[in-house]
């Protein structure tokens, strides 16, 4: 094989071989795009500690995790959340600990992929009237 032969070769193989690697760290990207994709909107809480988070999934797919809602003062509680694409959920559960009304608390949400947001939701005096 002459050395011209052994460079064409060489070159189709490190071709072959970026198209693969861009094509895996593509694949990588999209994965960790999906799951920033499912985010809250607005989240409420009683008097007694329930809570109401409205959360939106813009897709690509839907979505099926568990996410974690903390207070400042340690409590947290593990939600399930099953959202589909383009629907807003509602996720209601209970923090067991009291709020005064017409005050925002920092709540603190981790998704399953390790992603944090800062809720600073509406205290309101009874969670079954308020809706997404």
């Amino acid at each position: 094989m002459s050395s011209l032969q052994v460079a064409f070769l060489l070159g189709i193989i490190l071709l072959v071989a970026f198209l693969v690697g861009w094509w895996l760290f593509s694949t990588f990207l999209a994965t960790k795009e999906e799951f920033s994709r499912v985010y809250p909107i607005s989240a409420y809480v009683d008097a007694r500690g329930n809570f109401l988070i409205c959360v939106l999934n813009a897709g690509p797919h839907d979505f099926y995790g568990r996410w974690l809602v903390s207070t400042k003062s340690g409590r947290s509680v593990e939600i399930v959340l099953n959202a589909p694409v383009g629907v807003i959920t509602t996720v209601r559960g209970s923090l067991g600990e009291e709020f005064v009304p017409g005050t925002s608390p920092t709540l603190i949400l981790v998704t399953g992929g390790g992603r944090g947001y800062t809720l600073n939701p509406i205290v309101v005096v009874d969670i079954s009237a308020v809706k997404c």
